[in-house]
């Protein structure tokens, strides 16, 4: 598995984390320790989108910050990624 695969999984793990916590938060919105677990795995993500992103081109629609170019549909999708 290649940084590029990697990192994806990384980010794909973030948002399964996310969506557990906002899952419970929706039946627990004042729980303290379940507010800093999403806002730490939300930075993470932020973080990670942001390495992806800069190294490799948008990975979702609103990842181009190019002011030149629409890089979204000139750049590789991530399912084709070599093997």
């Amino acid at each position: 598995m290649d940084e590029r695969q990697k990192l994806l999984k990384r980010i794909q793990m973030y948002d399964f984390a996310i969506t557990e916590a906002v899952e419970f938060l929706d039946g627990h919105p004042t729980d303290a320790t379940a507010l800093a677990y999403y806002q730490k795995y939300r930075k993470m993500r932020a973080e990670a989108m942001d390495t992806y992103e800069s190294t490799y081109g948008p990975l979702t629609i609103f990842g181009n910050n190019s002011t030149t170019e629409w890089k979204w549909s000139t750049t590789a999708w991530p399912w084709e990624m070599e093997e």
